[in-house]
């Protein structure tokens, strides 16, 4: 095999990229700070950035007002969260938000704990808030899986008000090896009075939790086939994911991929190329991947959501159907995560499925994110007929 190497990104269809057109991070100008008010707070959160990239800390913690003054209206303002989550958070690869309303916050005893609602995404769920005698804490993740795990991240953590924003962001683990609970965060995320005095609104408190999941460990089961270097008589390219290597055949990828078709048999320089790195996608997602189009079945309740994430940017059509078929029969997620992962990946029949389930408002209620913003637009008329035939059956 040649020593080439190089680091490629998933090809878009339309060659920008693979991120959808909401996750992009949005082109700040900052030449005329004085004379526009969002550009002049966008500027500060990139100074803020800036100043986080150059300590190199585990852990940073800023605060960012949200209304300075009168000429900052509530479309800046939203603009402002937004790009802060855009900016510090990559929202590639295996990427999430989770958002929870905590109520009657003002009631709470020391070591009183509030859960969030279960909202599991690739195997992980949840999170906790506390108050610790002054102090509140919050305990951000944990697995879905009852063996023994450990999950790396990269989070951040936002409290958000509707005169200012709290981040705090920094790599983590949350592991339940040796532990007597598996969950684990900021212990002393801000003295407890100040968070009532900033962040409670009519006693409720609104957290977002920003996770990119760097690596799992005791989450997938073991591998079904190897693509290590025992295969390699047997391929004519090396896909390195995360360090790790995979012995493939061009020719077999690209019959399945559109994505892998143009990599492989079009006119790019990695075309050429022996051993290729592949970015935004995690390594056993990918074994996972390659196991469903070789003829395995690694597709279970955990890793389905990861293989459909690997097979969406790759246009893979197999793989996407295999994955949409244990869905619609045997998945048991719930009806809120099935509808978001049919809006997600584009799972039309799935997304019918799940509408035909909706059989009350309480269902209605039951698939709405916490944030009807981020509501896909072009379910919202599906909704609207379900709600109206609802109320007037005839």
């Amino acid at each position: 095999m040649s020593e080439e190497n190089d680091n490629v990104a998933p090809l878009n269809k339309d060659k920008n990229d693979w991120m959808p057109d909401d996750q992009k991070v949005e082109q700040v100008n900052t030449e005329n700070d004085e004379k526009n008010p969002i550009d002049a707070l966008n500027s500060s959160v990139q100074k803020i950035q800036l100043k986080s990239n150059e300590t190199n800390e585990e852990s940073d913690d800023y605060t960012v007002p949200l209304e300075n003054d009168n000429s900052l209206n509530t479309a800046s303002s939203d603009f402002t969260k937004t790009t802060i989550s855009r900016e510090i958070m990559q929202t590639t690869g295996k990427y999430f938000v989770l958002r929870q309303i905590f109520k009657n916050v003002s009631n709470m005893k020391d070591n009183d704990i509030r859960w969030s609602e279960i909202e599991e995404h690739f195997g992980v769920a949840c999170m906790s808030m506390c108050r610790k005698k002054d102090f509140l804490s919050f305990c951000c993740l944990q697995s879905t899986d009852t063996g023994k795990w450990m999950i790396e991240v990269r989070q951040q953590l936002v409290l958000i008000s509707n005169r200012i924003e709290k981040v705090r962001e920094g790599n983590a683990t949350f592991t339940n090896i040796g532990k007597k609970c598996n969950t684990s965060g900021w212990s002393s995320f801000m003295n407890w009075a100040k968070s009532q005095k900033d962040f409670l609104v009519d006693d409720q408190l609104t957290v977002e939790i920003h996770v990119k999941i760097k690596k799992t460990t005791g989450i997938y089961k073991d591998n079904l086939r190897s693509f290590d270097e025992t295969m390699e008589e047997f391929s004519d390219v090396v896909l390195v994911v995360n360090g790790e290597k995979f012995y493939v055949l061009k020719k077999f990828l690209a019959v399945h991929s559109s994505y892998f078709k143009s990599l492989f048999l079009g006119q790019f320089q990695e075309s050429k190329r022996s051993e290729i790195t592949l970015t935004g996608i995690d390594a056993d997602d990918f074994q996972n991947y390659l196991e469903l189009l070789y003829g395995d079945n690694p597709i279970d309740e955990i890793t389905v959501e990861g293989i459909l994430l690997v097979a969406d940017m790759y246009d893979t059509p197999l793989v996407i159907r295999k994955c949409e078929e244990f869905l619609l029969k045997e998945s048991k997620k719930t009806l809120k995560k099935k509808f978001q992962m049919s809006m997600k990946y584009h799972l039309e029949a799935l997304k019918k499925q799940c509408l035909d389930k909706i059989k009350s408002v309480a269902d209605i209620r039951s698939v709405l994110p916490e944030d009807i913003r981020e509501l896909d637009p072009s379910i919202m008329p599906e909704l609207l007929k379900k709600s109206l035939a609802l109320h007037d059956p005839k």
